[in-house]
């Protein structure tokens, strides 16, 4: 069974203040891996930020000052079109650039791509809690399904996970 992972593609990410020109950039891809993704019986996870009011107290947010994907608000949605497969995928929210969720959700996928936002960071950290879940399971990254706000860190987590063994396309 194959599992598409969308990272963090929230309003926040994509138009507000974590936002980037590219974000906006790989949306159309996006929907076409989620919908052909469902039409080969396949499951869509919407990995999420979600945090409470209090995220500046946090240690991330200690060291990242930017409230974002605030529980409620309309940052913390996803995105555009991407928005609108909600209701047809899972829902995982998360706290931390890693998901616990997903460590456990995923073992029984023989493949597993992911794309989203944040190539550097939230993708990096949750290609790796796949890898380690499920070790047997074929890891993808498409090239044009993903962005982060620095370019050249998005490249090297790229070089990062090829080294890995992920297969980026």
């Amino acid at each position: 069974m194959k599992a598409l992972i969308v990272v963090d593609y929230q309003n926040d990410y994509v138009t507000g203040p974590m936002g980037n020109k590219y974000a906006k950039m790989i949306e159309d891809n996006i929907c076409k891996r989620i919908e052909e993704t469902l039409e080969n019986n396949g499951d869509v996870f919407f990995l999420m930020d979600s945090y409470s009011e209090d995220y500046n107290s946090t240690p991330e947010g200690r060291k990242h000052p930017v409230s974002h994907c605030i529980r409620g608000t309309y940052g913390a949605e996803l995105h555009g079109k991407v928005g609108k497969y909600l209701n047809r995928g899972h829902i995982l929210r998360k706290t931390t650039p890693g998901s616990e969720e997903l460590f456990k959700r995923i073992t029984r996928y023989y493949e597993v791509e992911l794309c989203g936002l944040e190539m550097n960071k939230d993708i990096l950290v949750n290609a790796l809690i796949v890898q380690t879940a499920n070790p047997k399971a074929n890891i993808v990254i498409r090239q044009n399904c993903v962005a982060a706000t620095d370019s050249l860190l998005g490249e090297e987590a790229m070089d990062i996970l090829s080294a890995l063994n992920v297969k980026l396309i």
